[in-house]
């Protein structure tokens, strides 16, 4: 069957008209289906990577479930240019300097594991997580909400922005799982600065799979037990904690203030 972005797809034309209402009901969706799938599985928020049944309970299952919201969409709609730009654009260069930090904060993040006391009956549930994660968030925000945003003909400003904001909007379904209210806002304002340099990720490639494959081994690298901190690790840690936010701050004000009367690619 043709996929969205080949020559088929195109021939046949979208079955809806690309815009930013669609996308957000799929949004919507996704977040409802993977709410309640989560929900229902009883286990508080805290204790959801434990141990291996409870990762395929309160996570692999409902990212699955979500996923075919959105393999759905995507099959049904035959929009174009979600996966890859129509043309590049400009990159400034602190969104290389953000992604360079991503990558060596996901890396630090992979040494502080727990190795040697690892249940190695965990690491098929994380790594399918964070495959799951990675597809679908990205395919949601920096994918779909991205190409509709962009197809309503709004600044690339307002793309950047709006993907961003959504994506950190998205966290504040962990209340109804049983995470704290503190924690949460915590967790939505740290993902939408995330999520400024996940756009920095499709912007400087022109391609979606880059910024799928980073958002992966990130939430793998998180989801996985740390190693109890030595006095060396709780500072990069704390470092990590510091940089990056601010790093994915710099991004979206930056792009926010360059690209406020530049036209995003239809």
């Amino acid at each position: 069957m043709p996929q969205p972005d080949t020559p088929a797809a195109l021939e046949r034309g979208p079955r809806i008209r690309p815009s930013t209402g669609p996308a957000l009901l799929v949004v919507v969706a996704y977040a409802a289906v993977f709410t309640v799938v989560a929900a229902t599985s009883g286990i508080p928020y805290t204790e959801w990577f434990d141990t291996p049944a409870n990762v395929w309970r309160t996570a692999v299952l409902p990212l699955a479930a979500g996923t075919i919201v959105l393999v759905a969409f995507l099959w049904w709609c035959r929009w174009t240019n979600i996966f890859r730009d129509r043309e590049r654009l400009r990159v400034p260069a602190v969104l290389w300097i953000a992604v360079g930090a991503f990558l060596i904060g996901t890396v630090l993040h992979f040494v502080f594991v727990d190795w040697s006391g690892l249940d190695v009956g965990l690491l098929p549930p994380v790594l399918v997580a964070g495959f799951l994660v990675g597809f679908a968030e990205e395919a949601m925000f920096r994918g779909i909400l991205l190409r509709g945003l962009r197809a309503d003909r709004r600044t690339e400003a307002t793309v950047a922005v709006g993907t961003s904001v959504a994506f950190g909007v998205l966290h504040l379904t962990n209340l109804a799982t049983g995470s704290p209210a503190p924690a949460v806002l915590n967790q939505v304002l740290v993902a939408t600065l995330t999520g400024a340099i996940l756009y920095s990720f499709r912007r400087i490639s022109g391609l979606l799979l880059p910024a799928m494959i980073a958002h992966g081994l990130w939430d793998i690298s998180l989801f996985l037990p740390v190693a109890d901190p030595t006095a060396a690790s709780s500072l990069i840690g704390l470092a990590l904690l510091v940089v990056i936010p601010a790093l994915g701050l710099m991004a979206l004000v930056t792009v926010a203030a360059r690209d406020r009367a530049t036209p995003s690619m239809a």
